[in-house]
């Protein structure tokens, strides 16, 4: 357990704890400039280059790395972001954009990471970066919001719903902070709870229908580019393009026009899940609606790519 050492009473205003950051951030912008810079060299070989089967693997690694880069940037800045607040009733962990709002009076017990055992962390977990969760022996199910480099470093906060880890260097001033603030009761009712703001609200991210939506687009729009640009170095210069909606009518054209077809694919993927994710946020239906449908025009453009290029 932590106590209190005999200094005199602090202040009650609003009181921050920042846990050493650093390392973590450094480690996760190395990551995120690693993958940026490899997007780079594979946007420098994808970007002028024919239209072939090793074009495509280009821009779909190309497309990977971004998404990687854009990751680790969000976890980098959560993790330079990351502070423990304490005020008149709560203690709130900000990560990013999440804040998790601890109730004072829900706080039961503060063990110092000294006296436990290691866990083993799932999550993100790289030096200076401990986030996830862990069965901690003694302590149970626990949420981990940590930096630390040392169980010394590791204070466990046990609450009457959930156990948390963070990494607070000093302890005494943290407990008397949290201890002070129980000794006056509670004036209004706090709810223990975990929200997101700006973009980490949208209810999107928490739709495993739409996540689900969502990359079978991608995944299809991905089947639609690899097929067409495998088939198209086979086609001779000059192809023949038929409209069947157009009564059967046949012209003779450069196969350059087929490509569009992968291109419109992909103006739909973007289009559509932008435009899901966004009327997502007041309808479901409907937002799920504009993800699946994106799937299905890919999957009859995919169709009439096939069919295309066996007439060509």
């Amino acid at each position: 357990m932590v106590h209190t050492s005999p200094r005199p009473r602090r202040s009650l205003d609003l009181a921050e704890f920042r846990p050493p950051r650093a390392l973590g951030v450094i480690v996760g912008g190395a990551f995120a400039a690693w993958a940026i810079l490899l997007a780079g060299l594979t946007l420098r070989v994808a970007i002028g280059a024919p239209a072939e089967f090793k074009t495509f693997l280009a821009w779909l690694v190309s497309a990977v790395l971004v998404l990687l880069a854009g990751t680790f940037a969000n976890w980098s800045y959560a993790l330079a972001t990351l502070s423990y607040v304490i005020d008149r009733e709560t203690l709130v962990i900000r990560w990013g954009f999440r804040r998790v709002v601890i109730p004072i009076d829900t706080i039961q017990r503060m063990i110092p990471g000294r006296t436990l055992d290691e866990a083993a962390i799932h999550g993100l977990n790289w030096w200076g970066c401990h986030v996830g969760h862990a069965d901690v022996k003694r302590v149970g199910y626990t949420i981990f919001y940590s930096t630390h480099s040392s169980p010394d470093e590791l204070l466990y906060i046990v609450t009457t719903e959930e156990s948390y880890a963070l990494t607070v260097l000093d302890q005494a001033a943290f407990a008397e902070e949290v201890q002070a603030r129980a000794s006056l009761g509670t004036v209004e009712q706090h709810i223990q709870r975990s929200a997101a703001s700006g973009i980490a609200a949208f209810p999107f991210w928490r739709d495993r229908v739409a996540i689900v939506a969502a990359a079978a687009s991608a995944v299809t729009c991905s089947l639609l580019a690899g097929y067409v640009y495998s088939q198209y170095p086979n086609l001779p210069s000059v192809v023949q393009l038929s409209f069947p909606a157009l009564g059967g009518v046949v012209r003779v054209g450069d196969k350059a026009e087929l490509l569009r077809i992968a291109y419109l694919g992909a103006g739909i993927l973007a289009l559509n899940t932008v435009l899901g994710i966004a009327v997502h946020t007041r309808e479901r239906a409907a937002g799920l609606w504009l993800l699946i449908s994106s799937s299905m025009l890919q999957t009859v453009l995919l169709a009439a790519a096939i069919l295309a290029f066996q007439k060509s």
